[in-house]
């Protein structure tokens, strides 16, 4: 799978986001900047890509529009272009200053015990294999 362009990420972020199935209207609405034709033209491709499915129908004004979510492939693929990223920064951003940068983004005490216990797990867990 070739890199996600941003209009990509842009829509599939808003719809892990939200949580919710989406019209393209709903999307283009979530952020300043995307319009109609382009929802409509990235949705095709994350369709045609396994990265959304149609999740119902519904009215939106006075036409039926196609409702979306996302896939758990689309995580997947996410989370590989994210270490493809990683991989090209690796002898600049040690892995332990990553996790640190990201734990910085936490918002709340209890998101980030919550995510360091995670992390521990994993550690753990690899360091089994060692």
């Amino acid at each position: 799978m070739a890199q996600l362009n941003p209009r990509e990420l842009d829509v599939l972020n808003i719809l892990w986001r939200t949580g919710e199935a989406m019209t393209s209207t709903d999307i283009v609405n979530e952020q300043r900047g995307l319009t109609q034709s382009t929802v409509i033209a990235v949705l095709r491709k994350l369709l045609k890509d396994d990265l959304v499915q149609v999740d119902g129908v519904t009215h939106s004004g006075k036409v039926l529009s196609r409702t979306y979510r996302p896939t758990e492939n689309s995580r997947e693929v996410i989370m590989r272009n994210f270490a493809d990223d990683y991989a090209n920064f690796k002898n600049v951003i040690s892995k332990s200053d990553l996790c640190a940068a990201i734990l910085h983004i936490e918002q709340t005490p209890e998101q980030m015990k919550e995510e360091i216990s995670k992390l521990k797990d994993i550690l753990a867990e690899y360091e089994a294999k060692l």
